[in-house]
């Protein structure tokens, strides 16, 4: 990507005001005072919307103001291209500093010694067991995450006290609002998104995968292969029960495949599958507090909540400021940051004992989470990346294809291996 400038014309901003912001190109520094010895850290990380860009600028603003020798650089991509680029920097050991980085490539990418172990960051005893566990890998540390992403339903309280009925506690219920509304012309459910589809699919495939029987659960993954695709073939087969019902608005997935919120937004759909990020643009949208989100109850005895790393923070090993770029990750996973940077981003707090989110339509779900009814849609412990290769699976079955085929194909993906040496699927599943 472009960097900022010439080197005149950025010492000469610097002076000028000692913090330097430019939007054009998406590269950021942040300098902490002036006329002081500057150490320069480069951060490669996500490209977030304007409106969400400012909590980026607070965090990295707070950092800077304790530490006034340093100037960070914050370059941010698009996420489609962002690991195209973040792959070119490694293998031209042209890596920045910090950059963020997802749980699979981490696994490649620690075990070629590209990444810095951070077991010893006194801000590690702080997060949630789970969370400390999807940051485990092969003995190290490879990265920290300060936020969590988190799939619900949302639900229109007053859309459905006017139907008279409850919010869904489980897949029951859940199954028998969707047919009432049906049958009195509402389209149930609506989604948020592509990757609200896609949690959809992972809470029916991953639903006994339960923190405290996970480890069962992947273990058995990791040894029969074939498991993983029969559990891939319950998640696809519920997505296709709900279109083949009626049940599934689809609206809230453009072509250009960005979020909107369907008929829910519009106060015609009384359920949507969503990220927490969006509950405050649908507040502003339709300002009332006339909505909650609950975890998705696709349980026979309840419901659970899909959570995702959402900012993992990874350190380059070789970084010729080690000490600093180490410095500046723990720093942006204390506490008082990440409580500013999640309820600035709509994001969850992945501390034990962390106060409630600043937005109290998140409670419900939040409050899941804390009972311990929430996976991972990217456990550490998947022996290959479902998430990232699970789209093909999803828009399949929304075009019309057999929930077998659909499974297949994402096998296909996850093991191509396998296709090229003439080997079988896995047809015992």
């Amino acid at each position: 990507m472009k960097k900022t400038g010439v080197l005149l014309l950025f010492v000469l901003c610097f002076l000028l005001s000692g913090f330097y912001f430019q939007r054009g190109n998406q590269n950021t520094e942040y300098a902490g005072g002036i006329l002081k010895p500057q150490t320069l850290l480069t951060f490669l990380g996500f490209q977030y919307a304007d409106k969400n860009e400012w909590s980026l600028e607070h965090v990295l603003d707070m950092y800077t103001q304790n530490h006034p020798n340093v100037l960070v650089s914050y370059e941010s991509i698009p996420q489609p291209a962002y690991f195209q680029i973040l792959s070119q920097r490694i293998k031209m050991n042209n890596m920045d500093d910090v950059f963020m980085i997802s749980p699979y490539e981490a696994r490649r990418y620690a075990s070629d010694g590209k990444l810095a172990d951070l077991k010893e960051l006194s801000v590690l005893e702080a997060f949630r067991p789970e969370v400390l566990r999807q940051m485990h890998m092969e003995g190290m540390i490879p990265y920290i995450t300060n936020s969590l992403r988190a799939f619900g339903l949302y639900c229109n309280l007053r859309m459905l006290s006017r139907n008279g009925i409850d919010i869904p506690q489980n897949m029951g219920m859940f199954i028998t609002a969707c047919e009432r509304l049906r049958q009195a012309g509402v389209a149930p459910l609506s989604v948020g998104g592509l990757d609200a589809v896609k949690a959809l699919v992972i809470a029916r495939s991953f639903r006994n995968a339960l923190y405290e029987n996970s480890e069962e659960f992947f273990a058995n993954i990791k040894m029969r292969p074939e498991r993983l695709e029969k559990l891939l073939f319950e998640g696809l087969d519920f997505l296709h029960l709900l279109l083949e019902c009626g049940y599934l608005d689809l609206t809230g997935i453009s072509d250009a495949g960005q979020t909107s919120f369907g008929l829910f937004a519009k106060g015609e759909s009384p359920f949507m599958v969503g990220g927490v990020w969006l509950s405050p643009q649908l507040e502003k949208q339709r300002p009332g507090r006339w909505f909650k989100i609950f975890s998705l109850p696709l349980r026979t005895e309840g419901g659970l909540v899909v959570l995702g790393l959402d900012t993992p923070l990874a350190v380059n090993r070789n970084s010729a400021r080690l000490k600093e770029a180490l410095s500046l990750v723990e720093s942006l996973t204390e506490p008082d940051t990440i409580r500013a940077f999640t309820d600035a981003q709509g994001l969850i707090n992945p501390l034990k004992n962390a106060p409630k989110p600043a937005d109290n339509a998140v409670y419900p779900l939040w409050e899941s989470i804390n009972q311990g009814y929430a996976v991972f849609h990217s456990d550490i412990r998947l022996p290959c990346p479902v998430w990232e290769k699970l789209d093909v699976g999803v828009n399949m079955i929304l075009s019309g294809a057999s929930v077998r085929d659909a499974a297949k194909k994402v096998m296909q993906s996850l093991f191509p291996d396998k296709q090229k040496k003439g080997q079988a699927t896995y047809d015992d599943a």
